[in-house]
């Protein structure tokens, strides 16, 4: 009942943000409509980068933390995750502002510098979202991320195209406020549900381990960022023919729809993986997988038939001037329909502590998502962008899948070897013919 829940919150929200791309793709140029598509994949990006794996992380220890006795490190985790933050935040957007804003014209730079201005904001807000999940919160966490702030940037959108009209910089800035009022929100659910807990001293150690571990779901999480975001955000900054990154823009934030299943169960599936592999409870996530895997198909099977079948009419709502998206929407809505089935398969080898497997099958598949946009988007313009993504996301998920599932029978056989080299002493001790 919850994963409807989640599945259906998150819906709502992703249809608050259709929404708000359709509004300004009909009211902005093109020209104008790219400044928009550019600043904000590009903040995305960064946010991922700024939140440095603080929020992630959290899904593996929190749960643990609270499933565990009193007194545990949690305020301190929480404390430690937004200093991290925020000092990481900083530190990304001064040195992408020095790196970014020279290369610019005029008018594009202002609009970035804003969202560059905007990514402690931004990237706090991630985090406190991810601790909410962590801290089995996940319905207010999605009410904050999925309804809150798309309605509240869609409001601000309306009321401004009204008043002032809507203008690049402006869309920007409505969208970093939103994102403003769901991270006050949710600090406040979280500091409030914190206070149930004691708040013991944190040592040096403990610390050093929070940063270590934080940093290696940092590079993975990133290194994820990098393979959903990275297509519009290159497309935007090589140099390119006519209005390519406005034509691909649509078929992205439609073909991605789809990514909205793996979303709205997947962190609420995360804590139950920490737990599993932590007490061995593995007919627990095998029926877990099983019941997503049907669940997670039968939406795919629906969104792709909707896609080839309807994607004309759905890009209309755009404007005619987007007919050109078609092909790329439906390339697009390929590659995230594969990583949609899977995309719990990398969630579980990080947990089992199979990171060096992810970092080098990121690394390889970040490398050639670059090679091949390069290559297809000055070939072949927006539809050459969407296969080098559709190609680079469905090989590192299938990849994942099969790693994930020889990692799985692995731990699995183990924890049945030991159980049976437990029993067997105690059979002994119970056996009256052993002397």
């Amino acid at each position: 009942m919850t994963t409807v829940l989640l599945t259906t919150l998150n819906v709502v929200g992703v249809l608050v943000g259709y929404m708000i791309t359709v509004v300004l793709a009909r009211q902005l140029a093109h020209d104008e409509f790219e400044q928009y598509v550019g600043a904000i994949a590009t903040l995305g990006l960064l946010a991922s980068l700024g939140e440095a794996g603080f929020g992630k992380y959290g899904l593996r220890i929190v749960p643990v933390y609270v499933a565990g006795s009193q007194p545990s490190p949690l305020r301190g985790y929480l404390r430690f995750a937004f200093g991290g933050t925020l000092l990481m935040s900083l530190l990304v957007g001064v040195v992408v502002a020095m790196i970014e804003t020279p290369m610019l014209e005029e008018g594009h730079r202002n609009v970035m510098f804003l969202a560059i201005v905007s990514l402690p904001v931004v990237a706090a807000a991630g985090v406190s979202i991810d601790l909410l999940m962590a801290l089995q919160m996940a319905t207010r966490a999605t009410l904050i991320s999925r309804v809150l702030v798309p309605l509240t940037t869609l409001w601000l959108v309306g009321l401004t195209s009204i008043d002032f009209g809507i203008t690049p910089f402006r869309a920007v800035l409505c969208f970093c406020a939103g994102s403003m009022v769901g991270l006050i929100v949710a600090m406040s659910l979280l500091f409030g549900r914190s206070r149930h807990y004691a708040d013991t001293a944190t040592d040096t150690s403990v610390l050093s381990t929070w940063a270590s571990d934080s940093f290696s779901y940092l590079v993975f999480y990133s290194l994820i960022a990098w393979l959903f975001r990275a297509t519009l955000v290159v497309a935007y900054h090589v140099p390119h023919q006519g209005n390519q990154v406005a034509i691909l823009a649509p078929a992205f934030e439609t073909g991605c729809l789809i990514l909205i299943l793996a979303k709205a169960t997947d962190k609420y599936f995360q804590p139950t993986i920490a737990l599993g592999i932590e007490t061995s409870q593995w007919h627990r996530l095998t029926e877990m997988r099983r019941t997503r895997f049907w669940v997670i198909s039968t939406g795919i099977a629906l969104f792709l038939a909707t896609v080839f079948f309807a994607g004309d009419e759905i890009l209309m709502l755009y404007g005619e001037r987007f007919a050109e998206s078609y092909v790329p929407l439906c390339i697009v809505a390929f590659g995230s329909s594969v990583w949609t089935l899977f995309s719990l398969s990398p969630t579980f080898l990080l947990f089992a502590g199979e990171r060096r497997t992810l970092l080098s099958l990121l690394c390889i598949h970040a490398v050639g998502l670059v090679v091949l946009l390069v290559l297809f988007f000055e070939a072949f313009g927006a539809a050459g962008a969407a296969a080098a993504y559709a190609i680079s996301i469905s090989s590192f998920a299938i990849s994942n899948l099969l790693f994930a599932n020889r990692h799985f029978r692995k731990l699995r056989a183990q924890s049945a070897n030991r159980k049976q080299q437990t029993r067997k002493p105690l059979q002994s001790l119970s056996d009256p013919n052993v002397s």
